[in-house]
């Protein structure tokens, strides 16, 4: 692992491989730069990029210093730029979707491309004021140490059963998972600021956007989809036949290659 410092100071850690353009990867939810999409996808992508993965900040090895904030996370990813070479192609996925696009549009100069498959989207009033009790509710169940209930409960949320529960907490992976609890309420953050991004500011983003989204998936993910590609001047969109939240790595990684190349 490697690590640099953030604008305030936090360490990010990170690893990279590969060789060619520099591609970072940006997880979603309860997600190390080993665990999930990355440590998936680095092994169909490594061949025809220099593939950067890392652990956001409050995950794995990186720091979280606190208020959290979502700017925050962007200078993050800048920094992750910045350190090698300062320019990139994107790949985000879920919250990690979102924040990709948000750092597109706050340096436009540093991003070259970007691929977001299923960010989220916040719904109406009632559905923010659902959210900000969520995070609450989160910021203390934390404090009182049940971050296991946390994860559970955001687990059964994105659609795992039981026994898949109960295997990934079981795994050499379970207790980091655990560890990043208090991170979901940054997902949170970030899905109530992607409405405000899609209204305002995804009409301005300059370079090439591929949008991506399962046909298995949540059932409102085609619609976020097309609603991002529209807003979004040189977005396309491509639904992924069978695909779930949890996207298939060797489905996803040839549509990504041939993006990005």
């Amino acid at each position: 692992m490697h690590i640099i410092h953030s604008k305030d100071n936090t360490p990010i850690a990170y690893e990279i491989s590969g060789s060619g353009p520099l591609l970072i990867i940006v997880t979603g939810a309860l997600n190390t730069h080993n665990f999930g999409v990355p440590g998936e996808m680095v092994p169909f992508l490594q061949d025809s990029f220099t593939v950067l993965t890392y652990d956001r900040r409050g995950r794995g090895q990186s720091g979280d210093t606190p208020p959290y904030a979502i700017e925050k996370e962007v200078q993050d990813l800048v920094a992750l730029i910045d350190h090698h070479g300062g320019k990139a192609h994107l790949y985000g996925h879920s919250a990690g979707a979102a924040l990709a696009l948000f750092t597109a549009a706050n340096s436009p100069e540093k991003v070259l491309k970007v691929a977001a498959y299923e960010p989220p989207i916040s719904g109406g009033w009632l559905e923010r004021i659902m959210t900000n009790i969520w995070i609450r509710q989160i910021g203390k169940q934390v404090a009182r140490g049940e971050n296991l209930a946390v994860v559970k409960r955001f687990m059964r949320f994105v659609g795992m059963d039981e026994q898949l529960i109960k295997d990934t907490l079981a795994s050499e992976h379970g207790q980091t998972i655990i560890n990043m609890a208090a991170t979901i309420a940054y997902e949170a953050e970030i899905q109530k600021a992607s409405r405000a991004f899609f209204e305002d500011r995804a009409r301005k983003l300059t370079m090439p956007v591929l949008m991506l989204a399962g046909s298995k998936s949540f059932q409102t993910a085609p619609d976020i989809m097309t609603s991002f590609t529209r807003a979004i001047p040189q977005a396309e969109s491509r639904l992924l036949e069978g695909q779930t939240h949890s996207v298939e790595a060797a489905v996803l990684a040839p549509i990504l290659e041939s993006f990005f190349r």
